[in-house]
């Protein structure tokens, strides 16, 4: 009996303390002074909750917070370390700001120059990818042996500087806002924190490929992912629900291309002779023999991929019918996702077609597009997330053009001469009505620039 008593009495002792619960609460603003709403706010990557409307948040853990991480699509993400000392009976307030990845640019004045040149390589500094950071810009370059993260002005003035282990080479921009430099095997988020540059822990580069990389939009707690199967030529579209659960949006088919995969493939495996003839496909044979016009292998038994085709690659025929493959695959279905203001838009391109969905992802219509049949489309559209504009982008005998799209009709509202952009460009990117890009001014001199181009004055003359 006295030992129940005493066990009675230890339960009674230690419940007040497990009662206690741990709190961090605070408000959320970005750098130009706006309340954020509908931030992610975690605790020890475990728990969360979203921001309100006026930016305010509570989080309640059994445990002591160690971390907080602050996520929002239009905004860098944050971490911060929450010591022990700082909370008080268990209470921490945190207020944290964030640094807006897209803002208005102050006007320029009209007779500046129509191209401005921001960054300029040397054979000791080479310029990998960029991307917007606010006001700013963000780089990832190679200066000699060393890989960094370089914040500049719009004056190509450094603001700061982070060295990056490993060989990083590009920069993604994640579905949830994020900013994450991708190498051969690692990849890690990017903080930006106004002027102070630092990275998440890296991780596996297989993780981003399979659960980052495939993201393409955050709306609310939904989550849309993009994959492309039967050699780029059908594209998927799905989203999570905040349960896990998995739902069917869209899929885009090249059938003709499809078709013409898989008898390639066919060809490849049998042996058969690659013979070109005038005005025919190659083995002059109808591309839709043995396949019926709206019924294909299943699309998860796809045959091996092309680089696990190689090794099989025994005569000549094999060779060509590889090629064959590969010029296929790099001649990809391009169907683009896009959010413009409340309407999730998927851009069909074989179909030519908009296909416009409300934001609890109901289809709502189809809108007819022509553009796409122009002369030079490069199977690029770029989005100004600024100003929500989209540009179709043309390079007719070498000499690039914009062409503004209306999402609401599909038509283009207006043309864009880009005389001044250099043939050899590349890494185009859209911010407040200017367009960046990479570009060689000689043909022999690897070196590139980053240029800014005013895109309302390029049709002044």
């Amino acid at each position: 009996m006295r030992y129940k008593y005493l066990l009675f009495l230890c339960f009674c002792w230690v419940s007040p303390l497990a009662a206690q619960r741990w709190e961090v609460y605070g408000i959320i603003r970005s750098n130009t002074g706006e309340a954020v709403q509908g931030a992610s706010v975690y605790i020890n990557d475990t728990v969360g909750v979203v921001s309100n409307e006026s930016g305010m948040y509570k989080i309640v853990s059994d445990t002591r917070p160690a971390e907080l991480t602050v996520q929002h699509l239009s905004h860098f993400s944050r971490r911060i370390l929450l010591l022990a000392g700082a909370f008080e009976n268990r209470r921490l307030q945190m207020d944290v700001l964030l640094t807006a990845q897209f803002v208005a640019l102050p006007p320029v004045d009209i007779v500046s120059p129509k191209v401005q040149t921001l960054i300029t390589e040397d054979f000791s500094v080479e310029i990998y990818d960029y991307e917007f950071a606010g006001e700013n810009l963000l780089l990832l370059i190679r200066q000699r042996k060393q890989h960094l993260l370089r914040l500049v002005g719009e004056s190509g003035a450094v603001l700061s500087e982070l060295p990056l282990a490993g060989n990083p080479r590009r920069l993604h921009r994640s579905c949830t806002g994020g900013l994450h430099a991708v190498g051969s095997f690692f990849a890690q988020e990017l903080i930006v924190n106004v002027l102070e540059l630092d990275t998440f822990p890296r991780y596996d580069v297989r993780q981003f490929r399979s659960v980052i990389e495939p993201c393409v939009l955050k709306q609310d707690r939904y989550y849309i992912y993009r994959k492309a199967t039967l050699f780029n030529q059908a594209i998927h579209y799905w989203f999570f629900d905040a349960y896990g659960g998995r739902h069917h949006l869209t899929d885009i088919l090249n059938r003709a291309s499809i078709r013409e995969a898989y008898r390639a493939y066919r060809y490849f495996l049998n042996n058969m002779p690659f013979t070109v003839r005038p005005e025919k496909t190659p083995y002059s044979e109808s591309i839709d023999k043995g396949f019926h016009l709206d019924e294909f292998p299943d699309e998860y038994e796809v045959p091996l991929d092309i680089k696990a085709l190689m090794p099989l690659a025994l005569s000549a025929n094999q060779t060509s019918w590889l090629g064959a493959l590969q010029t296929i695959e790099a001649d990809s279905n391009y169907a683009p996702l896009f959010k413009i203001g409340d309407k999730i838009l998927v851009f069909d391109h074989v179909n030519e077609e908009i296909q416009q969905f409300d934001d609890a992802f109901r289809r709502e219509s189809s809108i007819p597009i022509a553009y796409q049949k122009g002369k030079g489309w490069r199977k690029e559209l770029l989005k100004d997330d600024v100003t929500q504009a989209l540009y179709a982008h043309f390079a007719p005998d070498g000499r690039h053009e914009l062409q503004k799209i209306d999402v609401g009709n599909g038509a283009v509202i207006k043309s864009y001469p880009m005389d001044e952009v250099l043939y050899l460009s590349h890494h185009f990117k859209i911010r407040n009505g200017y367009l960046y890009y990479l570009g060689q001014e000689h043909v022999n001199i690897p070196n590139c620039k980053l240029f800014k181009v005013n895109i309302a004055q390029q049709n002044k003359r």
